[in-house]
């Protein structure tokens, strides 16, 4: 009997499926099994892989399409593990993550959640900064991925993952479950989980609705945790929440540029790079890259155009609306940054299918406007010398001014 069954679900993935296999059998901690469920795959080249798939230590479960929930509940069921621990067939985890997190499970008897850090990768390259686990940051959002360490008699005690979270959010459905058993949560230092990010990903997911419908079957299954934790709520509706920025493609294809024809990419002060994929998009006219959605001071690396036939290109001679450009840093005073390509003609959108942005974010935000401000006022003192330091902190101030007024316009 293994300590540790690893469960992945795979629908359609099996050109991901060995990334994922090969991140488990590398674990430095191998008393484990690891139990496939197809779920009812409909890709050939998928159903033919898991037609034939021989791995050590790993067997393949078939069943029709039943969704995500029932696909774990199943892969869980039939495991020999003491613990479990979920893996989308896209994912990957690091060598010393069993290690580390059967440790916890093995030595302290009240901690029934094991995770850890987190990076994406993928069409996103950067840590995935969820904030640090605590009940109430827990009663207003997931802050658990799937693929974190429990304990299989606490997957019984609750009766498993609810099949009717149709709409996703199921994981965090469970961990409600295992946290109102009393359960601790424990997140591990290092970043030992790596999420896919998938090219043709988007930034919600899901439908405000179907957001609000599985969000009422979450608060009507644990009603009772969060009517002893109202308070967490309370405090919700007076505070202004903190936006997440996002990255967009304009895409231009006859019709003129708009949000209806573009593609988005969430992005924070870490990321290095973004991919867009153009998939869908036929007869390319013009694109426009916006970095980011607030004033920036930006480094843009290469921005690379990629065809059907498998050929490349870097972008040269590329526009923007910066105020100041100094080498490849853009300082943007307007809250909407845009970098334009007006070098690009018809021949080079023609079988184009991914756009692949490098870039460091120096400085978001309010933090940028200072930045770009200190940066005026050392090209006024540059070009004034010493005499008009006065005049050079007022022209500052103005500047500074200027643009928070400009922002609140949009």
């Amino acid at each position: 009997m293994p300590t540790v069954s690893v469960i992945i679900p795979c629908y359609n993935h099996g050109r991901y499926l060995d990334e994922a296999v090969d991140s488990v059998l590398g674990q430095t901690f191998a008393d484990l099994e690891i139990i496939i469920v197809d779920d009812g795959s409909t890709d050939a080249a998928t159903v033919a892989l898991l037609d034939s798939y021989q791995r050590p230590r790993t067997k393949v479960l078939r069943t029709a399409n039943m969704g995500l929930a029932a696909a774990r509940n199943n892969g869980i069921a039939a495991a020999s593990g003491k613990y479990i621990l979920p893996l989308d067939a896209d994912d990957r985890i690091e060598p010393t993550y069993l290690e580390q997190a059967v440790a916890v499970l093995e030595g302290r008897p009240e901690v029934g959640i094991v995770y850890c850090r987190a990076r994406l990768f993928g069409a996103v390259e950067t840590e995935w900064l969820l904030p640090d686990y605590s009940l109430p940051r827990m009663l207003l959002d997931n802050v658990i991925f799937c693929t974190a360490l429990f304990r299989r008699e606490d997957w019984e005690a609750v009766g498993g993952y609810d099949r009717g979270m149709v709409y996703g959010w199921e994981d965090y459905d469970f961990w409600l479950g295992l946290i109102e058993r009393g359960r601790r949560v424990v997140r591990l230092d290092d970043i030992l989980f790596c999420y896919r990010v998938a090219s043709d990903s988007m930034v919600r997911s899901k439908e405000k609705w179907q957001k609000v419908e599985m969000f009422r079957r979450i608060y009507l299954r644990h009603r009772q945790l969060f009517s002893d934790n109202i308070a967490v709520w309370l405090d919700r509706l007076v505070e202004v929440n903190d936006r997440y920025h996002s990255s967009r493609l304009y895409v231009d294809c006859g019709q003129g540029i708009g949000d209806e024809s573009s593609v988005v990419r969430k992005v924070d002060a870490g990321t290095r790079r973004i991919v867009f994929a153009l998939d869908g998009y036929e007869a390319i006219e013009a694109l426009r890259f916006d970095p980011v959605d607030t004033w920036a001071v930006v480094e843009l690396g290469d921005i690379t155009l990629r065809y059907d036939n498998g050929q490349s290109r870097v972008v040269t001679g590329s526009d923007s609306n910066a105020l100041y450009r100094q080498g490849n840093l853009s300082y943007f005073g307007n809250p909407d940054p845009q970098v334009h390509f007006p070098g690009l003609g018809p021949d080079d959108y023609r079988g184009l299918r991914e756009v692949e942005v490098e870039l460091l974010f120096i400085a978001l935000g309010e933090a940028a406007l200072e930045r770009l401000v200190a940066y005026q006022r050392e090209r006024l003192q540059t070009l004034a010398g010493e005499t008009l330091p006065r005049r050079a902190f007022r022209a500052g101030g103005d500047l500074l001014r200027r643009l928070r007024r400009e922002g609140e316009k949009h």
